[in-house]
């Protein structure tokens, strides 16, 4: 469950409210005035509140070019703060996108301003619900672009080039079930945060045979405006394109059949992989339930159920909203959050300052431990239902949740086991 509440900083006055989740009503403006008071009141006497704790809830409050405070609250998962802090970073950051940074930063015009930022409220729910149900993304909580990794991606790229050049453009992706199976090399050059946010909002989105979208690069081009252009080709495969002016979208919609036809069939067989993401010569251990792989160096990554329960016959044909790919991806969540900004550092590398709170948290604000002193490679956890285990092995991270009935002695070697396979082809898509 998670509310969150946007206010000016200098006055208090909201701007909107959102809710997700358990929470069905919305907090009262007066208690929406006492949680903003109560930061303002410790500005004002040059202090810094950043969080307050309950043993079921936390609220943190963050403040964005002293113009917008963002106050959210969720449930108390005694997880590091800088997973609250990132969340408020994509949520600011996806209003700059939809709406451009000078619009928000301008003084005056609230009402104005108000009514623009309607356009983000799918985005911010899709990010405060911290849940892709439909998609079983996690980048959204990782700053990775999630990929689906495919034996094919040469012919998928080739066939994105050949429509690059139509849309005289050099950004685009290639998304099947909202993972990038292909991207151009510029595309890459986007940073981690514009990559993540273009595509949850694309998934967020009702699905449409094709759309045309204006948005800011909210740290590549702030200022300037671009076209985002998505084309459906097939259920859940949709090829996205950052261009100008022109070509207009009438003559995308025109070529894109006589471009993708001959890659039809290899489109059906990506997307087949769907939700194990990964070729299925590729045979992993039978305990494993899923699995989370990062390539910190690439910032992309691979979230995978293998559906290793009797209940489903064959992950090819597991449904979206089955509730195993759901609980699966709840418990990749809960062990990523529980290890990163606790024992493993958080990735901050690639992240534009403009677009980080003025008062963000460390990185290991809330945890025991600091980085200098704990250099943690391996992690482990034995709980009723599975057991996790969790290698730490630059440029690759991997998180995998197994059956409880595996023996203890194999958790590990079938980790390394699982890392080495998945690493030695190079299936993530070329950067």
């Amino acid at each position: 469950m998670a509310f969150l509440a946007a206010v000016t900083a200098d006055g208090g006055v909201p701007i909107f409210t959102r809710t997700s989740g358990e929470v069905t009503s919305k907090l009262p403006f007066a208690t929406v005035g006492a949680l903003n008071g109560i930061h303002m009141f410790t500005r004002l006497r040059n202090g810094e509140l950043k969080r307050a704790i309950t043993p079921e809830e936390k609220i943190v409050w963050r403040e964005y070019h002293k113009r917008v405070v963002l106050i959210l609250i969720t449930k108390n998962d005694a997880s590091s703060d800088c997973h609250m802090s990132n969340l408020l970073d994509n949520i600011f950051a996806s209003m700059a996108m939809l709406v451009g940074i000078d619009r928000i930063l301008k003084q005056g015009e609230l009402m104005k301003m108000q009514k623009a930022l309607t356009i983000c409220y799918p985005l911010i729910d899709y990010l405060l619900l911290q849940l892709d149900k439909e998609k079983a993304n996690i980048g959204d909580l990782t700053r990775t672009t999630d990929c689906l990794l495919s034996s094919d991606t040469r012919s998928l790229q080739d066939c994105l080039s050949q429509f690059l050049d139509v849309a005289d453009s050099l950004y685009g992706c290639l998304l099947i079930k909202g993972k990038v199976a292909a991207a151009s090399k510029e595309w890459w050059t986007l940073t981690n945060q514009e990559k993540n946010l273009i595509c949850s909002y694309v998934n967020c989105l009702p699905k449409v045979l094709s759309r045309e979208i204006i948005i800011f690069l909210p740290s590549s081009s702030p200022e300037v405006s671009l076209r985002l252009i998505t084309l459906n080709l097939l259920r859940d495969i949709e090829v996205c394109v950052l261009c100008s002016n022109e070509p207009p979208l009438s003559v995308l919609e025109d070529e894109a059949p006589k471009i993708w036809n001959s890659c039809f069939d290899l489109l059906k067989v990506a997307s087949s992989l769907y939700p194990r993401n990964f070729p299925t010569n590729i045979e992993l251990d039978n305990n494993i339930l899923c699995l989370l792989l990062i390539n910190t160096e690439t910032n992309q990554s691979l979230c995978s159920s293998l559906f290793s329960s009797t209940s489903v016959a064959s992950s090819s044909k597991a449904s979206s909203s089955s509730p195993e790919i759901n609980d699966q991806q709840v418990s990749l969540r809960t062990l990523y959050k529980l290890v990163i900004g606790t024992y493993f550092k958080n990735n901050d590398q690639d992240v534009d300052k403009k677009l980080q709170a003025d008062n963000t948290c460390p990185l290991f604000d809330y945890g025991k431990l600091e980085s200098s002193e704990c250099e943690a490679s391996e992690f482990y956890i034995y709980q009723e239902e599975s057991k996790c285990y969790v290698i730490n092995e630059s440029p690759y991270q991997i998180y995998i949740v197994f059956k409880v009935d595996i023996p203890n002695y194999a958790v590990r070697s079938v980790s390394h086991k699982t890392l080495k396979l998945l690493t030695e082809k190079k299936l993530f898509p070329t950067v």
